[in-house]
């Protein structure tokens, strides 16, 4: 079953729809976007979700944030992951305590081995794309054909201008482990309820496609 990633929530409302509908990632951004909460705003959706019998992994945002403060935003904030969209290196993830996701900006010209060389074990990967300099977040698709060839079953996720109309597409092509969605499910820069739902949907109902191909296969 490919995992939901839901990203750039700000408060309670979106937070607690995609619990219910079984999203399991929620993205709570530190960095600097006009999707940021402060600590206040994430330890406010925090609490709410750990109040539930079942929830989705919080997953805490962050681009080039000195380690002591990431470690001490995902104690304060009970983060399950920490996502690292910016330029951190290995040294760099050896002192986070939480579990990570390491972005990874797919640019024009990015070739597979360089792509293999970092699905690595131990951390979820998150492929995104890398327009005009921006850390993720920006809506854009990357070009697919980066991906071909590639086994990205084995804890990776894709981002990068997903839409419920357009995540069938990869889904089918490209069997990832998790599909990440921001801006997709957005409607004038705030999380749209039926866009949430609808992809959600989308991903649930091509899972099931794949299932029904798996098994008129065997």
């Amino acid at each position: 079953m490919t995992r939901i990633k839901i990203c750039g929530i700000t408060d309670i409302e979106p937070a607690s729809l995609c619990s219910q509908l079984g999203a399991d990632f929620i993205g709570l951004v530190f960095a600097k976007s006009r999707r940021r909460v402060t600590e206040d705003q994430a330890k406010e959706i925090t609490e709410y979700l750990l109040s539930q019998r079942r929830r989705p992994e919080i997953v805490g945002v962050f681009v080039n944030t000195p380690a002591s403060e990431v470690n001490q935003i995902a104690d304060s904030c009970h983060l399950d992951r920490v996502q690292l969209s910016g330029d951190e290196d290995e040294d760099y993830c050896r002192n986070i305590k939480t579990p990570i996701i390491k972005a990874t900006r797919i640019v024009q010209g990015f070739k597979i081995p360089e792509i293999k060389t970092l699905t690595v074990a131990d951390t979820i990967h998150l492929f995104d794309s890398g327009a005009h300099g921006l850390f993720g977040g920006s809506g854009k698709l990357f070009d697919w054909a980066a991906l071909e060839g590639l086994d990205l079953s084995n804890q990776v996720i894709v981002a990068g201008g997903l839409t419920p109309e357009n995540v069938e597409e990869l889904v089918l092509r490209y069997h990832p482990w998790g599909v990440d969605v921001s801006s997709g499910v957005e409607t004038n820069h705030r999380k749209d309820p039926k866009k949430i739902r609808d992809f959600i949907s989308a991903v649930r109902k091509t899972d099931a496609k794949l299932k029904g191909a798996e098994n008129v296969t065997r």
